[in-house]
């Protein structure tokens, strides 16, 4: 390994994710394992031979190369800022990738352009729904890039305690604050809601999805920070879920798949 090179590589952070790159080069991301393995739990039996996938918000690019790896014959990436691009370049050119990445664009857009780009066998939404303003409208927005029997890739924030189908503002507090006592999830105002795991398999079926019961793997993380102002004396318990659905036709999402998909989110 150069030392050029992994001064490079330094000079570009900070980063966010582990890559494993040639010559024992791995990038220095966040230590996240148990985050990271959880979605290749939820994803182990999904096929990527061949398939053209889309990778959204993909920062360093980490699920991207993931998907190359596991024989995706054209993987797209999107992000809405431009921050991460250096990473994700240095990164596709260690691994002689070949991972088409876009920069500052939203996914409405690439719906808008359906027609150039065409359909998605997989798509890869991950860590992203619960940074959303309006969470449930980017389900559709896959669904409508991709092809009838494709697989979406979910991985979210969610509330592990409530039974109920609801999902859960993180809270309003002043930037200068730092007893946490208004984040319901996780302290700091970018991360906005997460849903309970009834209320997101929900929002799988409205828009289109049959979700894969069988493929969710959740873990839990330390309860909230601060109190729970909604009832005094409890906490959110937040963790991680991911797991896969498939994009299906209206006509399959019958009340019986319905209940069959539910059922596997009572307690």
């Amino acid at each position: 390994m150069s030392i050029d090179l992994q001064q490079r590589m330094n000079n570009l952070g900070p980063w966010y994710h582990k890559i494993q790159l040639p010559g024992g080069l791995v990038t220095p991301g966040h230590d996240w394992e148990p985050l990271w393995d959880n979605i290749r739990r939820a994803t182990t039996s999904t096929d990527y031979t061949g398939r053209r996938v889309l990778d959204i918000g993909s920062m360093d690019g980490m699920w991207a190369f993931e998907a190359e790896g596991r024989g995706a014959a054209d993987v797209l990436t999107v992000d809405i800022g431009v921050s991460s691009a250096e990473r994700l370049f240095f990164c596709r050119e260690q691994l002689k990738s070949r991972v088409t990445p876009f920069f500052n664009i939203a996914i409405e857009q690439l719906e808008v352009n359906k027609g150039i780009l065409g359909e998605f066998d997989i798509v890869q939404h991950l860590g992203v729904l619960y940074h959303l303003p309006d969470p449930y409208v980017s389900f559709p927005q896959c669904r409508a890039l991709m092809r009838a029997g494709g697989v979406l890739a979910v991985e979210t924030a969610y509330i592990a305690n409530l039974p109920m189908s609801c999902m859960i503002f993180n809270g309003v507090m002043p930037a200068d604050a730092d007893d946490g006592y208004w984040w319901r999830i996780y302290k700091g105002s970018h991360p906005q809601w997460a849903p309970t795991l009834s209320c997101l398999l929900e929002m799988l079926l409205l828009a289109g999805f049959i979700p894969d019961t069988a493929s969710i793997s959740t873990i839990e993380q330390p309860v909230t920070h601060g109190v729970n102002a909604d009832a005094p004396g409890t906490a959110y318990q937040r963790g991680r879920v991911a797991l896969t659905a498939r994009a299906a036709e209206r006509k399959d999402i019958t009340k019986e798949v319905i209940a069959e998909v539910l059922a596997a989110a009572k307690p």
